[in-house]
């Protein structure tokens, strides 16, 4: 798969997980929120667990398992605080500092890898963050509060979780690799309602329909693709893709929410795809001017 449809195909899930906003927020009303990892995680992941061991290809060894344990540790405490701050802010906040996951991953890299970015990624970085700011900051209220403390440690935390998966997914099988991850999150999940919650089973059938989604499409398929994407793209580029999240969550929101879009959402949302298509720019104008070359 060339790197282009790889980014595509990446947009896609995005996408799909702009709606994930409008699914979790009034699920959250009836459920904890480790019930709700519980449920969502335990049913992704070990269908993709049944599925392996049908097919009989449910082969691990010591390395794959502990990678698959540590990158679910780090998606179950991300996810944990995304979910627990959407309770105490607003979904336009807490898209934003989900989404500036991408800020953080240059400085880790370069604090704990000794990895620089060259100038574009840092071009392509801030063009996307003003982007993000423009579609969920501006018009929106409130000081920084708990919620949005919690989700900031989350997304640090996503930041270090995206790096690790990007090394991980080189070495091992990417099918294996993701059920034990995503396995991990569920057990945790499971382990921490019996703990600290009660579990829920009275849903309507819209809302049972919004868990199976969340679970199989959303997490158990998207996660297979993300980790088998991530084989191809950096840590960075995955990252920068993961900026239009809040931009299809509010068009999600105005298609069937009938919420407004102003132009701040356009100019940033064009901010972001020029962003990610800066590289191809680059390349093209690069190649336009060898080709001038050879015609002088």
């Amino acid at each position: 798969m060339k790197k282009i449809h790889s980014e595509l195909l990446l947009v896609f899930i995005i996408a799909l997980w702009g709606l994930s906003f409008s699914l979790t927020k009034p699920l959250l009303s009836k459920v904890g929120v480790f019930n709700f990892l519980a449920y969502r995680f335990f049913i992704g992941g070990f269908l993709l667990a049944f599925i392996l061991i049908i097919t009989k290809k449910f082969k691990v060894t010591k390395p794959l398992i502990k990678s698959g344990i540590t990158s679910g540790v780090l998606l179950f405490l991300a996810f944990y605080c995304h979910i627990a701050g959407l309770k105490y802010t607003t979904i336009a906040k807490n898209s934003f500092i989900v989404g500036s996951s991408v800020i953080f991953i240059p400085i880790i890299l370069l604090l704990f890898h000794k990895k620089k970015s060259d100038m574009q990624v840092i071009l392509q970085t801030i063009l996307a963050v003003i982007g993000l700011g423009l579609i969920t900051l501006v018009s929106s209220s409130g000081t920084f509060n708990m919620g949005d403390f919690i989700t900031l440690v989350g997304t640090v935390l996503y930041a270090f979780y995206t790096i690790f998966v990007e090394q991980s997914v080189k070495k091992y099988s990417t099918n294996i690799f993701t059920t034990i991850q995503l396995s991990t999150v569920g057990i945790l999940s499971l382990i921490a309602t019996l703990i600290f919650e009660e579990f829920t089973f009275t849903f309507t059938v819209s809302e049972w329909f919004s868990i199976g989604f969340l679970s199989i499409v959303l997490t158990g398929t998207a996660y297979y693709i993300l980790n088998s994407i991530q084989k191809k793209l950096s840590a960075s580029n995955v990252t920068l893709i993961f900026t239009l999240e809040p931009f299809f969550a509010t068009l999600f929101g105005w298609l069937f929410l009938k919420e407004s879009v102003g132009p701040n959402i356009l100019i940033g949302g064009g901010l972001i795809i020029f962003s990610m298509m800066l590289p191809y720019i680059s390349q093209f104008l690069s190649v336009k001017k060898v080709g001038a070359g050879y015609d002088f």
